[in-house]
């Protein structure tokens, strides 16, 4: 498994994250371990009127450390020589490379060369 994010419309890969109660999140450093849990507690106790203590329910929330996979140095080159407008296409192209699949530039390359080499043997003739 490998988990990413955007900095300056680039793909960052996280080597370390954390599982909380079913969900993977990314983390850069120990102190996002709290800002999460934090931010799981929050939400738990949003709609409700209870009064609760942040910090004793912080305690409760157990997590598992996680190491992700990242990419081989090719594949972090190729993903990390585009920027990208929005999450949404990153993710796409971020998990066409990981799978090995053709990215949509290299079909057009492919296409290019193959129109460049038919046209040099027509005109070759």
């Amino acid at each position: 498994m490998y988990k990413f994010y955007m900095k300056n419309g680039t793909a960052q890969f996280y080597e370390h994250g954390v599982e909380i109660d079913g969900t993977v999140y990314g983390i850069q450093k120990d102190s996002d371990i709290l800002r999460i849990k934090r931010r799981v507690v929050n939400d738990k106790f949003a709609e409700t009127d209870d009064n609760f203590d942040m910090d004793t329910e912080i305690a409760k929330i157990q997590h598992t450390s996680i190491t992700f996979k990242q990419p081989t140095s090719e594949q972090l080159s190729q993903i990390q020589s585009k920027t990208f407008d929005s999450m949404s296409d990153m993710k796409q192209y971020v998990q066409s490379v990981m799978n090995g699949e053709l990215t949509q530039d290299e079909i057009n390359a492919m296409l290019m060369l193959q129109i460049a080499e038919l046209k040099a043997g027509v005109d070759g003739e």
